[in-house]
């Protein structure tokens, strides 16, 4: 089905593992646009997953107690390799002390199995069966965020769920993996705040859908709310009543989110905007984007899942408890070596989040296969994982860089210079500019909200951010000129996000996407054209994967 779907896409095919970067990014509304109308290749996609991920990669486990469902064993954790921290010497990652406002707290639920995923077959990302689970309080007494990692090829992530306190309890936005250690932390919450009265899945991705069901279990009495289209992808399914004959949600009586907060039992607490669904080619093929944000009032907090997202300096205290991906990205070629230090930590985070977000960024070179492959046997870093395969090359700092081409940092520093919030650059070139109309309706609406901060559900936690700023994340959709910080028509984004573009005409090709829509497409010209961008972003055609 793969071969058939898109074998008339010589990149699309060279680059699978980059698009498998969707599914494990956050992205993956963006992946189920890639993948619609044809069943036959998501399943694929998801065994290439499983078996590629899990050959090679290795999730350390030292101390925790075996799968309650136990794996196949080519799934199984190695414990070969165990992380250090350069600080301490102890096992990567640090325990937090104390707890306040923007602390971490991961005491509970450090007895063996606390971390243990039993349902991680449903969607077998890393790290499978195990699920450490870090608290922030974002607001003290009001806001608290609950995160875990996910991805697959090295390239973790957070995922978070954000919890907010209303007058008669707790609401959970964007439920995670309810392990013991989870439901431990929660519990924690109910005892001095109230019991968990709402739960909502605001999203249909993949990654989300999948653990809202299994959390809403473990609080019975609490009411499971989600954006009212689910399950489109890949079957078509539009009748909500579908959801709750999947097992995952069996009994469960989900109900659909209403329009608007003021029909919603929060009213008056919360506000709420739904966006979507924006489906694959102009409401006809199945694949959909829909997606729910909620303002705490109280707080003045706005949680989000994909809509919008910020770079994160600081690593994920989530993600130290297994260095190996930071120290695994941390390296310019194969023949590279490098050691555990809080340097080396930072360089990779810095290019797992261009990943994430780009799927193949400009500072990097893919190296083709018939080359990465040899060159595994050479590698010194074995204990990395993957055996030593690495087929990146990324740039140096002093050049000479081709045309489209630069240092990773660049962009980092580009991103990063965002005041408050940018819309994914997955979403701006496949998803966001073929209905536009929609979605600056929708941000009109959210930034005529009273917030100063966003909580998204992956990169950085807590992003401050006023409604204006919020809306300047969409002026891609309307501005010429190009005067903002994530122009991805302007170097160096336009380099990283010139994959994406790839991605976008052969969607259009294959007829799998309708195209972007003219004004979207002429604003991005002017853009182009006023930075120099037309000469400066060859495509990405024949370069090794891409």
């Amino acid at each position: 089905g793969f071969s058939d779907q898109w074998g008339a896409s010589s990149r699309f095919t060279s680059s699978s593992p980059l698009i498998l970067l969707g599914v494990v990014s956050g992205n993956s509304n963006t992946a189920q646009a890639m993948m619609s109308g044809s069943t036959s290749l998501c399943l694929s996609l998801l065994l290439a997953l499983s078996i590629q991920s899990a050959t090679s990669f290795t999730p350390l486990a030292p101390t925790a107690a075996a799968f309650t469902t136990a794996p196949p064993s080519f799934l199984r954790p190695s414990l070969r390799h165990v992380a250090r921290s350069p600080a301490s010497g102890r096992l990567g990652g640090r325990k937090a002390t104390g707890f306040g406002a923007g602390e971490a707290r991961m005491d509970a639920g450090v007895k063996a199995g606390g971390d243990v995923w039993d349902r991680w077959w449903v969607l077998p990302l890393a790290p499978f069966g195990k699920r450490q689970t870090v608290m922030h309080e974002v607001v003290k007494g009001q806001v608290w965020s609950l995160e875990q990692k996910f991805g697959a090829l090295y390239v973790h992530v957070p995922i978070r769920m954000t919890i907010v306190k209303l007058d008669d309890g707790l609401l959970v936005y964007g439920p995670i993996a309810p392990t013991q250690q989870t439901l431990d932390l929660v519990r924690g919450l109910e005892e001095e705040h109230g019991a968990v009265k709402h739960i909502v899945l605001a999203t249909a991705a993949i990654e989300h859908k999948t653990l809202a069901g299994p959390f809403a279990r473990k609080f019975p009495k609490a009411e499971l709310w989600t954006v009212p289209n689910q399950y489109s992808f890949p079957f078509g399914f539009d009748n909500f009543g579908l959801l709750g004959l999947t097992q995952l949600y069996w009994f469960l009586n989900p109900k659909p989110l209403p329009p608007t907060a003021e029909e919603a039992p929060w009213a008056g607490q919360m506000s709420h905007a739904i966006l979507g669904p924006l489906k694959s080619k102009g409401g006809e093929a199945p694949g959909l984007y829909e997606e729910c944000v909620m303002l705490h009032k109280a707080s003045k907090t706005l949680l989000a899942t994909d809509v919008v997202q910020a770079v994160d300096p600081v690593i994920p205290e989530v993600l130290t408890s297994d260095v190996r991906p930071l120290v695994f990205h941390a390296r310019d070629d194969v023949a590279a070596l490098e050691t555990d230090t809080e340097q080396a930590r930072k360089e990779g985070w810095e290019r797992i989040q261009l990943f994430a977000l780009f799927f193949q960024p400009g500072g990097v070179d893919i190296v083709p296969w018939g080359d990465a492959l040899p060159q595994m046997a050479t590698s010194q870093m074995k204990d990395l994982g993957w055996n030593g395969l690495f087929p990146f090359a990324w740039r140096p700092k002093t050049g000479p860089h081709p045309p489209g081409k630069s240092h990773y940092s660049d962009s980092i520093a580009k991103l990063d210079s965002v005041r408050g919030v940018f819309c994914p650059p997955v979403l701006q070139k496949l998803i966001f500019d073929r209905e536009p109309e929609r979605v600056l309706a929708f941000a009109d609406t959210v930034a005529g909200w009273d917030f100063k901060r966003v909580v998204p559900a992956h990169l950085k936690r807590d992003v401050a951010c006023s409604p204006k700023q919020f809306r300047e994340a969409f002026r891609f959709l309307e501005d010429g000129k190009g005067k903002y910080p994530c122009n991805l028509e302007a170097p160096p984004l336009c380099g990283d996000a010139r994959f994406l573009e790839d991605v976008s005409e052969s969607l259009v090709e294959l007829g799998t996407v309708g195209a972007p829509d003219d004004g979207v497409e002429e604003l991005r010209r002017q853009r182009r054209q006023a930075s120099g961008a037309d000469q400066t972003a060859p495509s990405g055609k024949g370069d090794g994967w891409g």
